[in-house]
């Protein structure tokens, strides 16, 4: 378990409620250089039933005072929410890119505060020589790709809705603490929840497919402790589905923690 959070050194992270009467709570985790407002087109196709609760992590959105990002600050930060503010002090959880990171290390430190785990887009980058360079182009790249016309990303991404990148909070450091941290992210240590991973399949042109092999070894640590884990592939989806199928990726939620079969489209792996 986590140790408690000291307020004096780490404020609370910045929060929105939905459904407060609901009987579980779920809670959404947004990916890198976002914030809650992520998962605007997600929330309405959720049951009315889920009370949710939607942060921003530290160093985005409305928490970004809260510095310096790690994955590990952010599952602790994730942690006290659930406990303060969750129906019975757990939640299930919905992590997505950056966010499946978070959600997997909350599961394996923090065990009490999870009902159940959905993630998509987990990736680990090995380092290598290029490494160091690399916060420079995600840099980069999120203002290049603040210039392109959004009907035409929608064009080349099916549809998906993908909104500009706020550069107050893409900074050079934050691009260094997420992509290029002084300590890597690695494998978890397997964990007790019963775990849905979820890699996209669907590249071509513009490469946004998730890599299915790093989706298959996390299934497998996750199956140390819990046999239901599994992992799928959908070819029609790209990484960022949640703004491309808002209304699947809500039902792919549903089915999941209401332990009911999946929607069509999903391929085991």
């Amino acid at each position: 378990m986590s140790l408690p959070i000291d307020d004096a050194t780490h404020p609370k992270l910045h929060y929105t409620t939905y459904n407060q009467v609901g009987h579980a709570t779920v809670v959404l985790i947004h990916g890198a250089f976002a914030s809650g407002l992520n998962w605007d087109l997600v929330i309405p196709y959720l049951p009315s039933s889920y009370h949710l609760l939607v942060p921003d992590l530290p160093g985005h959105g409305k928490s970004q005072a809260i510095t310096p990002f790690s994955v590990d600050l952010s599952a602790r930060l994730i942690a006290d929410l659930i406990r303060t503010h969750a129906i019975n002090g757990s939640a299930h959880v919905i992590g997505h890119s950056l966010g499946a990171k978070i959600a997997i290390r909350l599961a394996s430190t923090d065990p009490d505060v999870i009902n159940s785990v959905f993630v998509s887009g987990f990736e680990i980058f090995p380092r290598t020589p290029l490494t160091p360079y690399v916060p420079y182009a995600a840099w980069t790249v999120s203002r290049v790709e603040n210039c392109l016309p959004r009907v035409l990303i929608r064009w080349a991404m099916d549809g998906t809705d993908l909104p500009r990148t706020d550069t107050n909070i893409c900074t050079l450091d934050l691009c260094r603490q997420i992509v290029s941290p002084e300590t890597p992210t690695q494998w978890p240590s397997p964990w007790r929840a019963r775990t849905l991973i979820v890699a996209a399949g669907k590249g071509g042109f513009i490469p946004t497919s998730d890599h299915p092999h790093d989706a298959v070894k996390l299934m497998q640590i996750g199956r140390e402790l819990n046999e239901e884990t599994v992992a799928y592939t959908h070819l029609s989806m790209r990484h960022p589905w949640n703004r491309q199928a808002p209304r699947l990726f809500a039902q792919t939620a549903e089915a999941w923690f209401g332990q009911k079969e999946l929607p069509e489209g999903f391929v085991k792996l």
